[in-house]
């Protein structure tokens, strides 16, 4: 078990002492005196799990986004593809109004001033 005779009273002493600690603290806390435990392993622990947890929930808002995004530049690829073929319609149109003897005689109203 133990290597030297006096290591486990010394074990138990420093047993005793954490342990008196822990009820002074828990005392504490009980009756007001104490905002908040002492740092330790539970309270980080704690703190990890909420970190994790928080890191979950920006992960999926993250992923939620990237997906909104997507859809947003697909809708706007096919917006600017709508406005292309809207302009080329556009040319088409002006062409067809400005050509020929008809073109020729709207073009020289226009010039002209009104009454």
């Amino acid at each position: 078990m133990s290597e030297r005779p006096g290591e486990d009273s010394r074990t138990v002493e420093e047993l005793l002492r954490v342990n008196r600690e822990l009820a002074a603290e828990l005392r504490a806390l009980l009756q007001g005196r104490a905002v908040a435990p002492r740092p330790g392993p539970t309270a980080a622990a704690r703190g990890l799990a909420r970190l994790e947890a928080e890191h979950a929930a920006l992960a999926e808002k993250l992923a939620a986004t990237e997906r909104e995004l997507e859809e947003t530049q697909g809708h706007r690829e096919g917006l600017e593809r709508q406005n292309q073929e809207m302009a080329a319609e556009i040319g088409k149109l002006s062409a067809r109004l400005n050509a020929g003897l008809l073109g020729y005689l709207r073009r020289l109203r226009h010039r002209m001033p009104s009454r």
